[in-house]
C-alpha cells in the first residue's frame, strides 16, 4: 500500500507521527460468551518503510486473535500523512485477516467464577434434634452439590443444583450423654453444626419390696442411657449390697437383708438417686409354754386281817369286823401360774426436723424423703400445716414433728416452711 501523491487539505488535518487505528469487529456467540480476556496489547507489525521522492511502500502483517472481538493495533509512518482511502483499505484488510483464523472459546465457568457461599440457620441443635436450613449463594450458571460428614444430618430432597438455592434437612435426636458435631458442604465451603448431649435420666423396675423376718435377697433394675453413670448406697446397716454397686448403662442391683429380731423396719437404698424402700416385717411372737401335768396319786395301803382268838370251850361271841380305812384323796395338782406379760413398748422418741425434703418418692399418703440425711415416711396419720401431702416436692423447706423407728422417723406433722 502506497500514500497517495498529493495529500488533500482534509487529509493534512493529521498530525507529523500520527497513528492510525485499525479496527476488528467483535463477532458475538448467540449460545454462550466466551470467558477468554481480550488482548489489548499493541501488535507488532514488521514494517519495511522505503521512501522515494514523495512515495512510499511498506509491508506488515497482523496476527491472527483466538477470538472475534474488537481490538486495536497502531501502525506509525513518522513524518508521513496517510491519505482516508490508505486508511479505510487498511481497516478492511486487518479485519479480513483477523476473521478468516479466529476461533470461539467454549468453557464452562472457572472455580475463581463459581464461589459458593453456605450458610444455615440454626448452627446447633439441642438434644431432641430439630431442622433447619442451608441456604447457597452463587452465580446463577455455577452447579454446587451438599454433602456431609455425620449420619445424624438427613437432607430429604435434592442435594444438587445450579445458583441460589434454599435446602432444608434435619437433625435426629442424640442418643448419647455427650454433645457431637459435623460438617455440611457445598464445593469448598463448610459450615458446622453442633447438638447438645443427651441429658441423663434414671428410673427404677419398682420403688419398695416387702421381706419376711428372716430376711433374704433382693434385687431392682436400674433404666438409663449408654454412658449415664449411677451408684447404690444403702441406708441402713441391716441391708447390704452384693452387686451391681455402681454402673454407666442399664443394670440391676442385688441386695441382702438380714434377719429381723424385733418390731418391723423400714430401710432405704438410694439408687441412681431414687429411694428404694424395704420393709421387713417383725418376728411371730412365741408360742406359750404347756402347763405341768399334777403328779399321780400313791395307791392306798391295805389294812391287815386281825389274828383268830384261840378257841374256848365256850364259844365267844364273833368280834365286830373292823372298819375299814378310807383310802386319802388325793391332794389336788397345784396349778401352773400364767407366763408374765410382755414388757410394754419403750416410750417413742419424739424427733424434731428442719430443711429441705430430698429424694420425695411415693404416692399420697405414703411418702418417703430425706431431711438433712434422715429418712421421713408419712402415712395416713400424718397432719400438714400450711399445706397438704401434694405441695410436698423435691426442694420444699419443711419442718418435720416425728417418732423415731429405728434408723427412720415417722411424721406425725409436716408443716410446708417454703414450697
Amino acid at each position: 500500500m502506497t500514500d497517495a501523491p498529493e495529500a488533500s487539505d482534509t487529509n493534512r488535518t493529521a498530525q507529523k507521527g500520527q497513528k492510525i487505528s485499525l479496527n476488528r469487529r467483535l463477532v458475538r456467540q448467540s449460545a454462550l460468551v466466551p470467558t477468554v480476556e481480550p488482548d489489548t496489547s499493541e501488535k507488532k507489525v514488521p514494517a519495511r518503510l522505503a521512501t522515494r521522492a514523495r512515495r512510499a511502500a511498506f509491508v506488515f502483517s497482523v496476527l491472527a486473535e483466538p477470538v472475534h472481538e474488537t481490538a486495536t493495533g497502531y501502525i506509525s509512518v513518522p513524518g508521513r500523512i496517510l491519505s482516508t482511502n490508505a486508511t479505510i483499505a487498511l481497516s478492511l484488510i486487518v479485519s479480513a485477516l483477523a476473521c478468516t483464523s479466529s476461533k470461539t472459546a467454549l468453557t464452562s465457568p472457572t472455580d475463581t467464577k463459581c464461589e459458593v457461599n453456605l450458610s444455615n440457620s440454626p448452627s446447633s441443635f439441642a438434644a431432641n434434634g430439630g431442622t433447619g436450613t442451608l441456604t447457597v449463594t452463587t452465580t446463577r450458571d455455577c452447579n454446587w452439590t451438599i454433602s456431609t460428614d455425620v449420619g445424624w444430618v438427613s437432607i430429604p430432597g435434592p442435594r444438587d443444583g445450579q445458583g441460589d438455592a434454599s435446602i432444608s434437612y434435619s437433625v435426629a435426636v442424640n442418643p448419647v450423654p455427650s454433645a457431637r458435631s459435623g460438617l455440611v458442604a457445598a464445593g469448598s465451603t463448610r459450615v458446622q453444626l453442633s447438638q447438645a448431649a443427651a441429658v441423663c435420666r434414671y428410673s427404677l423396675s419398682r420403688s419398695s419390696d416387702t421381706i419376711g423376718a428372716a430376711g433374704g435377697q433382693l434385687s431392682v433394675d436400674v433404666s438409663t442411657l449408654t454412658g449415664c453413670s449411677w451408684t447404690a448406697t444403702p441406708g441402713n446397716s441391716w441391708i447390704s449390697i452384693t452387686s451391681g454397686q455402681a454402673g454407666n448403662a442399664n443394670g440391676s442391683v442385688a441386695l441382702v437383708v438380714s434377719a429381723n429380731a424385733g418390731a418391723e423396719r423400714v430401710g432405704q437404698v438410694n439408687v441412681a438417686g431414687q429411694l428404694y424402700t424395704v420393709t421387713q416385717a417383725a418376728p411371730p411372737p412365741s408360742a406359750p409354754a404347756p402347763p405341768t401335768p399334777a403328779p399321780t396319786p400313791a395307791p392306798p395301803t391295805p389294812t391287815p386281817a386281825p389274828s383268830p382268838a384261840p378257841p374256848t370251850p365256850t364259844p365267844a361271841p364273833s368280834p365286830a369286823p373292823p372298819t375299814p380305812t378310807p383310802a386319802p384323796t388325793p391332794a389336788p395338782p397345784t396349778p401352773t401360774p400364767p407366763p408374765a406379760p410382755a414388757p410394754p413398748p419403750p416410750a417413742p422418741i419424739s424427733v424434731q426436723l428442719d430443711g429441705r425434703a430430698e429424694a420425695v418418692v411415693g404416692a399420697c399418703p405414703a411418702l418417703h424423703f430425706l431431711v438433712n440425711g434422715t429418712t421421713v415416711y408419712t402415712d395416713s396419720s400424718t397432719s400438714y400445716k400450711r399445706g397438704n401431702c401434694g405441695k410436698l416436692k423435691n426442694g420444699t423447706e419443711v419442718s418435720i414433728d416425728g417418732v423415731r423407728e429405728g434408723s427412720v422417723v415417722r411424721a406425725r406433722t409436716v408443716e410446708i416452711v417454703k414450697n
